[in-house]
């Protein structure tokens, strides 16, 4: 009996060597799948088509994501509803950094504001990064007879002016209501499917004016047509601000903001390894050079950063949406 006592403990010592070691190296696995991260390419969801705003951005990111994420970024359009299927997808997807997408505000924050049983809210999400600014302007044919954005207020407090702009609902149509509000003016809005066909409408003379998104506008310049106001804290393409326009402050709540965002539930080795990898990629000389020439406004901003400006946005968005 001496004997078999020795045998079952011996016996039982193995057992718990066994059990310690597999816990060992179960937590020395989860310790360095953390440290691969990422070991396969990231599902990038982009709620619009192929080459709009969103998608362009994210595309030319993918360009540097290998150099700066260590994987590259596969890009999968699910257009539809506003972005509201897209995101809505995104919002549910498994929390492991693998299945990211495009953050777009105001517009993700209207789709949930404006409408009824959206099936996600902006606390589903994790905001990693800002990437891109794109204010919105007043843009005019060249030989309009509204030489300044004041020429325009002036005659729009005399007669209804036809004003084209992306929409109904949309970031652009929201800018445009609150320079309204504000100006103490009512236009007629004119809403297509996106500022590039509204800017079409207005090279055709079909309207007076054009509300168009900063980006989308600068590429008709050369088409006879000039921009009369920036909503934004800073002048571009010659054209000045709301203060220097109007001499009074007017929100740029409908300045698309572009970024990254993922669902909720990140680690946060997880997020640390996108934001600095994203951070990398915005950085990068030759993105740099690249969205120059597309002329877009590329400015880094962090996942604390970028999560100030959603909740900024929220509020203007709640505040103004009586307007529409």
């Amino acid at each position: 009996f001496h004997s078999k006592d020795k045998i079952m403990k011996r016996r039982n010592l193995l057992s718990s060597l066994s059990v310690l070691t597999a816990l060992s190296l179960f937590g020395a696995g989860s310790a360095y799948a953390a440290d691969i991260y990422p070991s396969k390419p990231l599902l990038t969801i982009v709620p619009f088509s192929a080459g709009g705003g969103n998608d362009i951005l994210l595309r030319i990111m993918g360009k540097y994501a290998e150099k700066h994420l260590g994987q590259t970024l596969t890009i999968d359009n699910k257009p539809g509803a506003g972005g509201q299927i897209g995101w809505t997808l995104l919002s549910k997807a498994k929390p492991d950094g693998y299945t990211i997408g495009a953050a777009s505000l105001p517009s993700m924050i209207m789709i949930k504001e404006l409408r009824k049983n959206v099936p996600f809210s902006m606390d589903d999400f994790t905001f990693i990064a800002a990437v891109q600014s794109d204010p919105i302007v007043w843009v005019v044919n060249e030989d309009s007879p509204y030489t300044t954005a004041a020429d325009f207020i002036k005659a729009a407090k005399i007669k209804t002016l036809n004003v084209a702009g992306d929409g109904p609902q949309s970031n652009v149509q929201l800018q445009h209501l609150i320079a309204e509000k504000d100006l103490g003016i009512k236009t007629n809005f004119v809403p297509f499917n996106g500022s590039g066909k509204a800017l079409t409408a207005l090279m055709g003379k079909k309207v007076d004016l054009c509300a168009s998104t900063l980006s989308a506008a600068q590429k008709q310049l050369g088409n006879g047509l000039k921009i009369l106001v920036v909503f934004a804290d800073q002048s571009a393409a010659s054209a000045p601000t709301a203060k220097e326009a109007f001499g009074k402050d007017i929100a740029p709540a409908g300045a698309a903001i572009r970024g990254i965002c993922a669902p909720k539930g990140l680690s946060p080795e997880v997020l640390t390894k996108l934001e600095n990898g994203i951070k990398g990629i915005c950085e990068d000389p030759d993105f740099i050079a690249e969205t120059k020439k597309l002329k877009l406004d590329i400015g880094f901003k962090n996942a604390q950063e970028t999560q100030r400006i959603v909740s900024q946005t929220s509020k203007l968005v709640s505040e103004n949406k009586n307007l529409f």
